[in-house]
């Protein structure tokens, strides 16, 4: 396999502070996909990237200028990097435009939604009732972004926007970006559920937002299980563990993003939430006290980072496909 990465630009991306999966695990990610896909696929890919309306301001101005310098190649692995991460970047915006584009629900799935091979809950239920099953819709209903409710519904959503050479050039450039964004979220197990308890998380966790460890919260943690590498080592690692798998070709090959989601819940359910912040929970809830932090093992933590290279490389992969078999 042929790796088109260049080292200066890997290095650029390891920045001193983690974003993980909020912006250096995006970045990995769709380095990963760029692998995979052919020239044509890359140039059309920026093609339809320079026509965001706010190209010039978040792409063009943040690009950095020995990039700007750089060849062609170079650019368009930066651009695509920042297109996936693009979306968090919209929640900092103001006025009319993060009302336009902030979509702060997109970004996961309650627990309880149901859908395809998503047929298995999501969320922890600790000395509570199981929730219901929400249905949700099909995947042929969703038309307009007022029928969003999750990751899920918006992938359906943005997919159709981006492979529909008739829509709005604007459109598909901003669908590009979410579709980049939210194929890499999909494979984050904390998007994809929370742990509910009588008192303390009645309303749930947010995904493992209220879970504090040893330094933050458990969500973060996940988040940013690769910053202890720099990118340019994790893609190596990445297309590594990839190239042994002896995976078909990606030509042909078909995409169903509620087999990623459950593929997340199976690893949320199994080993995310320890016994260690059951024990805690219960205790709070008991003395009526706050959640105390608890901290992460060595072994959690190893485990976690490398769940999260083998789920960053399905999504660089998963994006490959889809674009090379989706998007004329």
């Amino acid at each position: 396999m042929k790796k088109l990465i260049p080292l200066i630009f890997l290095c650029l991306l390891a920045p001193a502070t983690s974003y993980g999966w909020d912006s250096v695990g995006h970045r990995t990610t769709t380095t990963v996909a760029l692998n995979f896909l052919s020239q044509e696929k890359r140039e059309k890919l920026v093609a339809i990237l320079q026509q965001h309306p706010r190209y010039q301001v978040d792409f063009l101005d943040s690009m950095p200028a020995f990039i700007e310098r750089g060849d062609d190649t170079a650019q368009a692995i930066w651009l695509l990097g920042q297109a996936a991460y693009w979306p968090d970047i919209a929640r900092g915006l103001e006025g009319s435009d993060r009302r336009r584009y902030n979509r702060p629900a997109w970004h996961f799935t309650d627990g309880a939604w149901i859908r395809g091979m998503a047929n298995v809950q999501g969320n922890i239920y600790l000395d509570v009732r199981r929730f219901t099953d929400i249905t949700g819709s099909d995947a042929a209903t969703i038309r307009n972004q007022n029928q969003i409710d999750n990751i899920i519904t918006a992938l359906d959503y943005n997919t159709k926007i981006l492979a529909d050479d008739t829509s709005l050039p604007t459109d598909r450039a901003v669908a590009l970006c979410w579709v980049l964004h939210l194929m890499s979220d999909l494979h984050q197990p904390l998007h994809a559920g929370s742990l509910y308890s009588r008192n303390l998380f009645d309303f749930g966790d947010r995904g493992g937002n209220g879970i504090t460890t040893d330094s933050r919260s458990l969500h973060y943690r996940w988040d940013s299980a690769l910053a202890g590498e720099t990118i340019n080592r994790n893609v190596e690692l990445i297309l590594g563990e990839i190239s042994a798998l002896n995976l078909p070709v990606i030509q042909g090959q078909s995409s169903n993003w509620t087999t990623w989601l459950q593929e997340s819940r199976e690893i949320l359910l199994d080993w995310v939430y320890t016994d260690a912040m059951k024990i805690e929970i219960r205790r709070a809830e008991k003395e009526n006290a706050s959640f105390e932090a608890v901290p992460l093992s060595a072994g959690y933590v190893n485990s976690m980072v490398q769940s999260s290279r083998q789920r960053i490389g399905l999504a660089g992969y998963r994006i490959a496909i889809w674009v090379e078999n989706e998007l004329n």
